[in-house]
């Protein structure tokens, strides 16, 4: 975590230090939830999305990864755009995971994607209050 805390600080000139400080906590609580491979694997799926596509990238991978636990035969991941080992691995996860774990699966992406959003939040009222 001291790697992450670390990182973080290099967004001190537009954040301030609490504001880093409080990114790094919602992370580390984040990252402390992915308790599980499948957890994992989706947290890989988001960090590799948002490399690909910035912010936007958050929206889209939670989209895809919605779209496994679909009983519509039309809804079919399109995660092409992701390295193919972070790929491969969300797909094996998730055809390991549970059907009764849709609704952990699905409550985890609710808080992923909350605790995404404040982060960035922060990182914009940081740039521009920097």
């Amino acid at each position: 975590m001291d790697e992450l805390l670390k990182t973080l600080k290099k967004l001190v000139p537009a954040l301030g230090e609490a504001g880093v400080e409080m990114l790094a906590d919602q992370l580390k609580d984040l990252i402390a939830q992915a308790d599980t491979p499948w957890k994992k694997a989706a947290l890989k799926l988001v960090a590799n999305a948002v490399e690909e596509f910035g912010p936007d990238g958050i929206n889209i991978a939670i989209n895809e990864i919605e779209k496994l636990f679909s009983d519509d035969d039309d809804k079919i991941p399109e995660i092409d755009w992701a390295d193919l080992e972070v790929a491969s691995d969300l797909l094996a996860q998730f055809q390991n995971a549970e059907a009764d774990q849709k609704t952990a699966t699905r409550d985890f992406l609710a808080k992923l994607s909350e605790t995404m959003g404040v982060i960035l939040q922060g990182l914009i009222k940081g740039l521009i209050n920097g």
